[in-house]
């Protein structure tokens, strides 16, 4: 095992939650261009399979094969884990705020401790836990919601967050059994992708992208490689490679860097001045992927 990668591996799945904490700009922007949800996921997860495949035929055309047993592993990693993720986060940003469905999103590492200690019979320790309570007040700081502007927000919203964190889960602990049986981050992403795109695709619009094409609105399939590339293929990537160097709880709560993004790009990107609560949330996030990175087994 690579030592140098081994003692940065937790900037992995801190990354991927960077990446996941832009997805929300790329959904708001294309459902402005006239894509709704199933398209926008389809085209986005059809384009990272594609990227991805590229990828492998330049890198090793080895690492397409799969054993016949473990292939419910990759569908269920696409169908269930990255499409009912991607469904559910997609509604849950156009019904509430970017930076409130992020803060859903985060509560992740309490789906993923349990079902790791069921599933992996990974211990969950005291340490674990105050990570896991820190790195999610630190979310709910971040998102606002304690302050007198608080987010909008709607029931449909917040269940849809919780329901996304959930399959965020369940996708990890599908990453970390593929992982197991020593299939490469690459081919992970690949038929993960691939399966979830495939699963949508008969619910997306086609004719609407097409159309944009010919109708010369190159710059809304240019946003959509963009948005494959940020959102899937890179955290979906790192994400699975850092299943090699850690337990599944230990990564999911190092991605919970998403709802900080969040509220760095709507400062950057929308004006939206955080407060008080909120920089003292990014500050418990932080706290947290630095107690976690130096836990002392």
């Amino acid at each position: 095992m690579n030592q140098k990668l081994t003692k940065y591996a937790w900037l992995l799945p801190f990354i991927s939650g960077i990446c996941w904490g832009a997805a929300g700009i790329f959904v708001r922007t294309l459902e402005h261009d006239g894509l709704d949800n199933f398209s926008i996921i389809s085209f986005r997860m059809l384009l990272a399979a594609l990227i991805t495949g590229i990828w492998i035929l330049f890198y090793n055309r080895h690492l397409f094969y799969v054993h016949r047993r473990d292939f419910w592993l990759f569908i269920g990693s696409g169908m269930i884990g990255m499409t009912a993720l991607s469904v559910f986060y997609n509604i849950s940003v156009t019904k509430g705020s970017l930076a409130l469905s992020a803060v859903l999103l985060a509560m992740s590492p309490v789906f993923v401790l349990f079902l790791a200690a069921i599933f992996f019979h990974e211990p969950t320790t005291r340490h674990k836990l105050t990570c896991v309570t820190l790195a999610l007040i630190g979310c709910v700081l971040v998102s606002g919601v304690l302050e007198s502007n608080g987010l909008s927000w709607s029931i449909t919203g917040i269940l849809c967050g919780i329901l996304a964190s959930f399959f965020y889960a369940v996708y990890g602990i599908i990453s970390k059994k593929v992982t197991q049986k020593g299939y490469h981050f690459l081919t992970i992403t690949f038929y993960g992708t691939l399966f979830s795109g495939m699963t949508m695709l008969p619910f997306s619009n086609i004719h609407s992208l097409s159309s944009m094409i010919v109708s010369g609105q190159r710059t809304t399939f240019f946003i959509l490689i963009i948005h494959a590339l940020v959102s899937s293929v890179l955290p979906y990537a790192l994400y699975s490679l850092s299943m090699r160097y850690m337990e599944a709880g230990k990564a999911s709560i190092l991605a919970s860097s998403e709802p900080a993004a969040a509220m760095l790009f709507g400062v950057v990107l929308y004006a939206e001045t955080p407060g008080i609560l909120s920089i003292c949330g990014l500050c418990f996030t932080i706290t947290a992927v630095i107690l976690l990175n130096y836990e002392r087994n």
